[in-house]
């Protein structure tokens, strides 16, 4: 992970200017006040991601708290690198061993963990809760779909679902919030490869059409074709979710330019179209598969039934 450079002058610094040309940078746009006395240049704020973001306010905030403290929830999927949709929070959040209660501040939230026996993990210089209690954390308060996001994240890094729902039994949650976060559990699945293929297969599901098999892999007499995302196989259907990341990403691009990647998609896509038992393929993008959006609709006219 890649982060921001911290930029910092506390209160009694020998010299005194210093603190005072950042705090003249903040007041001219040059530079983003994080917290009293640590800055980020605006240009570099501005041109990194939520993650990279959400981290500089960690870096920012940590080292004046307690040792005792835990990065956990948000911050702790920020730190473990795990995808995320939504907006994160502009404050930390950690776990407190001595509050059975939380507290809000301005830049840092702390959950009442008095009771719980968390063994924090190292991450890139940081305490924070394991991947399992992350996951579970987040599926007892966060929106469905963005805990499915995690947990289907979380599974194809090679924890258990077992390992989940124990630490879920371990809990003592509100029922609903309990019954919400089991239903998020057995629902992931950690062959989706990306959040918009997990936010895609809760689409289809709470649409009523029946499970598709994912990462199908195809051949023809060239050879392989690939997998594809999802295989809706009694229709003869595959979808795909085509994000941005392949074409602007240089890395997944693999030395290709966009062009050639838009062309080579296209070739894949023919050789899938002509296999006997593929009917059509469709590509759905995130406005598809958003609440309100056209994915189910554009899925029943390729030919997939609705179970309910």
């Amino acid at each position: 992970m890649s982060h921001l450079e911290l930029l910092s002058a506390a209160a009694g610094d020998p010299d005194p200017r210093a603190q005072r040309r950042l705090i003249d940078g903040a007041r001219r746009g040059e530079l983003v006040r994080l917290m009293p006395g640590r800055y980020v240049t605006r240009s570099a704020y501005d041109s990194a991601d939520e993650h990279d973001r959400h981290r500089a306010r960690l870096d920012a905030v940590m080292p004046g708290v307690s040792p005792d403290l835990v990065v956990s929830h948000e911050s702790a999927v920020v730190v473990h690198g795990l995808p995320w949709v939504g907006t994160l929070p502009e404050y930390v959040v950690v776990l407190d061993p001595k509050r059975s209660t939380g507290q809000r501040r301005r830049h840092l939230q702390k959950v009442g963990a008095a009771g719980r026996r968390v063994a924090p993990v190292r991450v890139d210089g940081v305490d924070v809760t394991p991947l399992h209690v992350t996951a579970v954390d987040i599926a007892l308060r966060a929106p469905f779909r963005t805990a499915v996001v995690v947990l289907d994240a979380v599974l194809a890094r090679g924890v258990p679902r077992e390992a989940l729902l124990a630490e879920l039994s371990r809990r003592a949650p509100r029922p609903r919030a309990a019954s919400r976060a089991r239903r998020a559990i057995e629902f992931a699945d950690g062959r989706a490869e990306s959040p918009g293929e997990s936010v895609s297969r809760l689409c289809w599901a709470e649409a009523g059409f029946p499970p598709a098999v994912l990462q199908r892999a195809f051949r023809d007499s060239r050879g392989a074709i690939g997998r594809v995302d999802f295989w809706f196989e009694e229709a003869g259907v595959v979808v795909e979710f085509d994000g941005l990341t392949k074409y602007r990403d240089r890395g997944m691009r693999g030395g290709r330019t966009p062009e050639r990647v838009v062309v080579d998609e296209k070739i894949r896509e023919d050789r899938l179209r002509a296999l006997p038992e593929v009917r059509t393929v469709v590509r759905v993008t995130w406005r598809d598969v958003e609440p309100g959006g056209s994915g189910p609709e554009r899925l029943e006219r390729a030919g997939v039934r609705r179970e309910v």
